[in-house]
């Protein structure tokens, strides 16, 4: 599933795209793809775009006449840009019609991805209850202490809750706690004030160079040009026989997950 980082590399792919074109019009072509908001008016094409930002895994995209987009990706989905479109991929969900006969394609093979349609003002009827930023200042020490503390539940389960912090994914998480030499399956209580510290470096620091490479490619995702992200060429667990010092690698399962973690740098 596209985590922080890949979304934020889709977000800024689109941007430019966006900035540059009206939105004519949304094409569906599965059943459940896309949701309308009721209090839609009559006519709501064309668009002019406002702005974009990111919540979480979920792309924001705000128009002058006041209607939005959110987008989830979910597992397989990716927005393609397409110049000059032919036909209509197999995989394709739907399509934002662009001016000059230009396209952007959303296609996911597995059918999970969502786009919400809506009246501006009616964003949290479509957005959930998401948890902090973790690139942003409110994640710091005294917020994940408090997040962990009391908490018997994996302290993998616990970063990844959307509700708590928001846009982490199963990679990311993997790779900031082998950073921070913290194991997966210790209970969040259990986690020192260091390691707190540690964590919420980590996390930024993996983020942003995961963002800097254009996101993780492993299976679907790809950016809207349809390239892939360069981070897999620098994880140090995840999927790994063998971390960077030549430690054999375990994959346990937390929370249905794979969790990837070196047993003598982790503790």
């Amino acid at each position: 599933m596209p985590e922080l980082p890949e979304v934020q590399s889709v977000l800024d792919g689109v941007l430019p795209i966006l900035q540059k074109r009206r939105v004519l019009g949304l094409q569906s072509y599965y059943p459940g793809t896309l949701i309308l908001d009721p209090d839609l008016g009559e006519k709501v094409f064309p668009l002019f775009l406002k702005k974009t930002w990111r919540r979480g895994k979920y792309m924001i995209f705000d128009f002058e006449e006041g209607y939005s987009f959110i987008v989830h990706l979910r597992m397989t989905g990716k927005l393609v840009y397409e110049p000059c479109p032919v036909g209509i991929h197999k995989h394709e969900r739907a399509r934002f019609e662009l001016e000059n006969g230009e396209a952007i394609k959303f296609i996911d093979p597995r059918t999970f991805g969502k786009i919400w349609l809506f009246k501006s003002e009616n964003l949290q009827r479509y957005l959930p209850n998401l948890g902090v930023e973790p690139l942003d200042d409110g994640f710091d020490e005294a917020y994940l202490a408090n997040a962990l503390k009391g908490r018997k539940a994996p302290v993998k389960n616990l970063l990844l809750d959307q509700r708590l912090i928001a846009g982490l994914g199963n990679i990311y998480v993997c790779e900031l706690l082998y950073r921070s030499g913290v194991r997966p399956d210790r209970s969040g209580e259990s986690v020192k004030s260091s390691e707190i510290k540690r964590i919420v470096k980590d996390t930024k620091e993996v983020l942003k160079e995961a963002i800097i490479a254009g996101g993780t490619s492993i299976s679907d995702y790809r950016n809207v040009d349809d390239k892939s992200g360069e981070f897999q060429r620098f994880l140090r667990v995840y999927q790994k026989k063998a971390c960077p010092k030549g430690h054999d690698i375990e994959n346990i399962r937390l929370g249905g997950r794979s969790s990837f973690f070196c047993p003598k740098c982790q503790k």
